[in-house]
C-alpha cells in the first residue's frame, strides 16, 4: 500500500514538470520558429519581422476599394479592360451602314488601273450633305469612280467605305469615303511604293478645319475654314441660314488665291453673283480682278477683259468687231526684235476682201520679216482702191 503512494507522488512530480517545461517554451519564442510555416525566407522558418507589414497593406486595399464603392464606382479595372478591347467592324459595313464592293479598271499596259470600292447597298441608308458641292460616285459606263455635282447625285452609287486604287499592280492610293465624300486617312504613294502624302478627312473637310454654325445644335454651318497641318490652306466655303452655298474659292496660307465666286442666295436662271481672280499663289502680289458680275436673273450686268498678262497660255484674244462695216485703221506701233506685237485694231472691208489683225496678236519670226512689209504694202494699196 505505502509503494502505491510513493509510486503516484513520483507520478505526479514528473507530470509537474513537463508543464513546467512547456510553459517556459511558449513565453520564450525563438528566433527560428518552428511552429508556422508561412511564406517568406525558408519557407518561413526565419521570422523577418514584415509579418504585419503585409496585414495593414492588405488592410489597406480593402478599405480603399470600399472608399471607392461609396463612391459609387464598381469594378472600375474591369471597365477599363473592356474599354480597351477594340471591337471588329463586319466587312460589308462602314460607320454602320450596309455597303457593296465594287471593282472598276481601265487603261491598258503600264497604265492598267484598277479600283476597289465600296458603295452604299440600299438606297434608303444614303444621307448625303446638303453642305457637299461634289461627291464621289461608282460610274458602272465607266467602270471607275467620279466626282459629279451633288444635284445630280439621283440613283448614283454612292461610295461609302474603304478605297484602293492600284497602277500597275502597284497600290498607289488608299482611303476611305463617307457618303460620297473623303473620310479617315488618305495615302498616296510612289513607283517604289513610298508614302508620298498623307491627310486626315472628316466627313469631306480636312481634319482640324474650323466649322462654325447658325444654330446650338451644329446642324447648319456658316462658314469653314480650312486647316493643312495647322496652315490656313484649302477651300473656303461659305454659306446661308437655308444651305445654300454663298462663297467659295482656295487660300494659300491664309491668302486668297485663284478663282473666287459669291452666290445669291436665291437665283431665276442661277445663282452666281460675281466672280474674282486672285494671284496663282500667296506670293503673287497682283491686285484681284473682277471678271464678270450677274444679277439675279443671271443677267451679265458687268465683264472685263482682262489683260494679255492675265490668260492663259493658248487663249484666243478677243475680236471686238461690233460694226460688220466699220472702217479702223492704223500702223503698227511697235516692232520687237523676237516677235511683232500689233497693239492696235486694223480692220478694213471691202465686197471681196476683208482683213482684220487684233489687239495682241503675236507673230513669230517662223515666217520671213521681209513678208510682213510685202503685207503692209499690200494693205497700203488695198486702203487706197477702196
Amino acid at each position: 500500500m505505502l509503494l502505491r503512494v510513493l509510486l503516484s507522488c513520483v507520478i505526479l512530480i514528473l507530470s509537474m514538470n513537463v508543464q513546467a517545461q512547456n510553459q517556459s517554451i511558449t513565453k520564450n519564442k525563438p528566433l527560428i520558429d518552428t511552429s508556422v510555416h508561412q511564406k517568406g525566407l525558408f519557407n518561413g522558418r526565419l521570422s523577418t519581422g514584415l509579418e504585419s507589414k503585409a496585414e495593414e497593406a492588405k488592410k489597406f486595399k480593402e478599405d480603399s476599394k470600399a472608399f471607392i464603392e461609396s463612391l459609387g464606382v464598381k469594378d472600375l479595372g474591369k471597365k477599363i479592360v473592356k474599354t480597351a478591347k477594340k471591337k471588329l467592324q463586319p466587312r460589308d459595313e462602314y460607320a454602320g451602314i450596309k455597303t457593296e464592293k465594287k471593282l472598276g479598271n481601265y487603261g491598258s499596259g503600264v497604265r492598267m488601273t484598277v479600283e476597289e470600292v465600296n458603295v452604299v447597298k440600299y438606297v434608303e441608308d444614303e444621307a448625303l450633305s446638303p453642305y457637299a458641292q461634289d461627291i464621289f460616285i461608282y460610274d458602272p459606263s465607266q467602270s471607275r469612280v467620279i466626282s459629279i455635282p451633288l444635284k445630280d447625285a439621283k440613283n448614283a452609287q454612292v461610295c461609302h467605305g474603304p478605297f484602293k486604287k492600284y497602277v500597275n499592280q502597284k497600290l498607289i492610293e488608299d482611303g476611305f469615303y463617307y457618303m460620297g465624300q473623303k473620310d479617315g486617312r488618305w495615302e498616296t504613294y510612289g513607283p517604289e511604293n513610298e508614302l508620298e502624302n498623307k491627310v486626315y478627312y472628316v466627313r469631306g473637310y480636312t481634319a482640324g478645319s474650323s466649322i462654325d454654325y447658325y444654330d446650338a445644335a451644329k446642324k447648319k454651318i456658316k462658314t469653314v475654314i480650312p486647316r493643312f497641318y495647322g496652315k490656313v490652306s484649302g477651300t473656303y466655303f461659305a454659306f446661308y441660314p437655308n444651305g445654300a452655298l454663298k462663297e467659295d474659292g482656295r487660300l494659300d496660307d491664309s491668302v486668297k488665291v485663284g478663282r473666287w465666286r459669291e452666290y445669291h442666295e436665291l437665283g431665276s436662271g442661277g445663282r452666281l453673283h460675281k466672280e474674282w481672280r486672285y494671284g496663282k499663289d500667296k506670293f503673287d502680289s497682283a491686285e484681284p480682278l473682277l471678271i464678270q458680275e450677274r444679277d439675279q436673273q443671271s443677267k451679265i450686268i458687268f465683264q472685263t477683259k482682262e489683260p494679255l498678262s492675265q490668260r492663259q497660255s493658248g487663249e484666243n484674244p478677243i475680236n471686238d468687231t461690233d460694226d460688220e462695216d466699220g472702217e479702223e485703221d492704223s500702223l503698227i506701233s511697235s516692232i520687237d526684235t523676237n516677235f511683232k506685237i500689233f497693239t492696235y485694231h486694223l480692220s478694213l472691208s471691202h465686197s471681196e476682201l476683208h482683213v482684220s489683225i487684233t489687239n495682241g496678236f503675236k507673230v513669230t519670226y517662223q515666217t520671213p520679216p521681209r513678208l510682213f512689209c510685202l503685207i503692209s504694202n499690200q494693205l497700203s494699196l488695198i486702203k487706197q482702191t477702196i
